[in-house]
């Protein structure tokens, strides 16, 4: 573990420094190590930091936990993935809210331009288990991740039918590594690491479940993926927020359709009714929407040819990832934010970009 990974991890564990704050603390200072080193009053500048959460870096707590971390890493495969550094997901980096340090054990890759979360009820059918089947195995060939959170039911269905089917699969998990929740699925989630996936957590190792972890594991997993599919749900299953996260940030959502009066599929119906998702019955429906087939190269990059230097370096910064925001463009392009305005509008009149919630812009899919 490096130094740098060091002070992440440190950096990470100080009370009340979330995802948000540790990114603020990064462009402030440059690098964890430094923010972890500054004078009370310097901290004060950054914009957010209260005195009391300054005050808590005076203590050792958050040292003694980096300290345990490598203990565990010295021991197990570790890597450790922090915000700004080039392991990171670009994925998740478009997000503020992403956590800042991540833990993962396997060979996941972040690069892979294809993924896909597929999530569900604990209570599955053995409808939504063929359908899983139907889902899942005309991909191979497309080299899809599959994204899923290693519960019962349909996720640890999802991540069995990768690994059968011999597709990379990921388990985004709500607790440490020494606690890998549920028990049943410890083979399992030994099996994705061999095989080319892996398992995923913003907890240290020792972090055990708690019922407030999942939905953060679950906004992980909608913002990893291109699309979050539902196979099967009622109307309060926790695959639904996974589902409305996506949408909220700018991903695609799929449900399977069920019966009506099946209280099982009853969520699924709901989101197709009310426009919130698109129906997806088999693989070429995700293959469709996503513009998977044939070539990856969005329609949209005919028309880069016609773009000028500026508007290209934006198109630069969105081409490896889902969406950005406006403040990170800023940050990356170093471009007044009047004259960076002028051409995110200038994208979008041309098609280039689409203009999303919360002041993000992604790529167009055509």
């Amino acid at each position: 573990m490096t130094s740098e990974e060091y002070a992440a991890v440190a950096l990470s564990r100080v009370p009340a420094v979330g995802a948000k704050l540790y990114r603020k603390l990064i462009h402030h200072f440059g690098s964890a190590a430094a923010a972890l080193e500054a004078r009370p009053q310097d901290l004060l500048t950054v914009e957010g930091l209260a005195e009391k959460t300054v005050a808590h870096f005076a203590d050792d707590r958050h040292y003694r936990e980096a300290d345990a971390v490598v203990r565990f890493a010295q021991r197990h495969p570790l890597e450790l993935l922090h915000f700004g550094a080039a392991g990171y997901p670009s994925a998740l980096a478009a997000f503020d809210g992403a956590a800042a340090v991540l833990y993962h054990y396997g060979k996941t890759d972040w690069d892979n331009p294809r993924q896909l979360a597929i999530v569900g009820t604990r209570k599955m059918s053995a409808q939504g288990a063929r359908q899983v089947e139907r889902l899942l195995d005309p991909l191979r060939e497309l080299g899809v991740l599959i994204v899923s959170g290693l519960a019962y039911g349909v996720d640890i269905a999802a991540h069995r039918r990768a690994l059968r089917t011999g597709l990379p699969t990921l388990a985004v998990i709500g607790s440490g590594f020494e606690h890998v929740y549920p028990h049943a699925h410890r083979h399992t989630a030994r099996q994705l690491a061999e095989r080319g996936g892996g398992l995923l957590s913003e907890y240290p190792p020792w972090q055990k479940p708690e019922r407030e972890h999942f939905p953060a594991r679950n906004r992980i997993v909608a913002m990893l993926t291109a699309m979050t599919v539902v196979v099967e749900s009622d109307r309060r299953g926790g695959s639904l927020i996974t589902a409305n996260m996506a949408r909220g940030y700018g991903k695609q959502v799929g449900a399977c359709p069920g019966r009506p009066g099946d209280s099982s599929t009853a969520g699924c119906n709901e989101l197709i009714k009310t426009g919130r998702a698109h129906l997806i019955e088999e693989a070429e429906d995700i293959i469709r929407l996503l513009n998977w087939s044939g070539t990856a190269v969005r329609p949209q990059l005919q028309l880069f040819e016609q773009l000028d230097a500026e508007e290209r370096a934006v198109v630069d910064c969105l081409s490896a990832r889902e969406s950005i925001s406006i403040d990170e463009l800023h940050r990356q392009l170093l471009r007044p934010p009047a004259a960076l305005a002028g051409t995110l509008l200038m994208l979008e009149m041309k098609g280039v970009l689409a203009a999303l919630p919360g002041h993000r812009y992604r790529l167009c899919m055509g």
